[in-house]
């Protein structure tokens, strides 16, 4: 691979990577946030996210894992395992032993199930956990960590910092963590959230955007509507439900200054993912500029509808307009506007 195609694949590693960190120190990892951010962030999403980017980031990734180890009792395990395995975005085997580690710490049963699962998916030899180039090489590994061993992943034994905060739950990108404090960890405590912050919906597009069971969010919906806690309007064959914000707003965080806004991240996730993917796996003695900016035109092509699906409003260029290696900087562009819209 040239020197500049190197640098714009460790350029775009590094953009993703300050990316993640942004959302999880809002979440309460140690390090500085943007504050002021007013959009919701969806921790399952992001865990799954960062399954597989974490292993570009040795520090990244034991940060998250001693966030787990203080706040993972609010992860919803089962819709992390949904989400993966409908939207094709982390890795099985990273998430696996990150489940494996949390079933020293939470004696609950609720991380015992996603190990299990995906140590019976885990067949390949051993790799390298972090990854510093595409095939894993990095230094030897002298004390292997026993919980990550178990499903094929090199790494030293974990040792966290202990400096990860207890989620603020009157930030209002956390709304999430509030309400499933008020409401368990479960499909209500999250329809509600996405009711109070967005116009509503019908259910199978609420349970296609939360990654739940479509008869089980039309249940919830129904059993809300009947307490009168959400009104039900019928157009056609469909029904969509909303809720009074205004009513209810103050009820359930009455301590945030600003209303908090719904973002779509699973489609944004698999977006990402699907760039980050192909950029990943250029071929090192072929990928001139010219081949890269080709590459990477096919993978946002790919990624446009998914990036777009957020909600929130970036430019995309259209790429037609500019021909061979003369996108590639257009791409660099787009990506940096992209993820700098969604930290704002």
């Amino acid at each position: 691979m040239t020197t500049s195609a190197m640098t714009f694949r460790n350029e775009l590693k590094e953009r993703l990577i300050d990316f993640v960190w942004q959302q999880w120190c809002r979440l309460g990892v140690s390090g500085a946030s943007r504050r002021g951010n007013d959009r919701v962030i969806d921790p399952e999403v992001l865990l799954a996210f960062t399954s597989e980017i974490g292993r570009y980031d040795a520090r990244l990734f034991d940060e998250v894992l001693d966030w787990l180890a203080t706040n993972g009792s609010w992860i919803n395990t089962q819709r992390v395992s949904a989400i993966m395995k409908q939207d094709k975005t982390g890795c099985p085997q990273v998430m696996g032993a990150m489940a494996a580690w949390m079933c020293d710490r939470d004696k609950s049963m609720k991380w015992r199930g996603i190990a299990k699962r995906y140590h019976a998916e885990s067949q390949s030899p051993s790799e390298f956990l972090f990854r510093n180039a595409p095939d894993g090489t990095m230094s030897v590994v002298e004390e292997p960590d026993a919980h990550f061993a178990r499903y094929g992943l090199m790494r030293e034994t974990v040792q966290t910092r202990d400096m990860t905060q207890l989620v603020n739950m009157s930030d209002p990108a956390n709304v999430i963590f509030r309400s499933r404090a008020l409401f368990g960890i479960n499909i209500r405590a999250d329809v509600l959230v996405y009711l109070l912050t967005t116009e509503g919906g019908h259910a199978r597009r609420i349970a296609e955007l939360l990654g739940f069971n479509h008869m089980r969010v039309q249940s919830v919906l129904s059993a809300l509507a009947n307490a009168g806690f959400v009104t039900v309007r019928t157009e056609g064959k469909a029904k969509n439900y909303w809720i009074d914000r205004e009513r209810w707003g103050p009820v359930m965080f009455p301590d945030q200054a600003i209303s908090p806004r719904w973002v779509n991240w699973r489609p944004f996730v698999r977006g990402l993912t699907s760039v980050w993917r192909e950029a990943w796996n250029l071929d090192d003695a072929r990928a001139d500029e010219y081949i890269v900016s080709s590459k990477m035109r096919v993978a946002m092509r790919k990624a446009r509808d998914d990036l777009y699906a957020s909600g929130i409003a970036f430019d995309i260029a259209d790429d037609r307009n500019y021909v061979a290696e003369a996108y590639l900087p257009i791409f660099e562009r787009d990506i940096a506007g992209i993820l700098e819209a969604m930290t704002q």
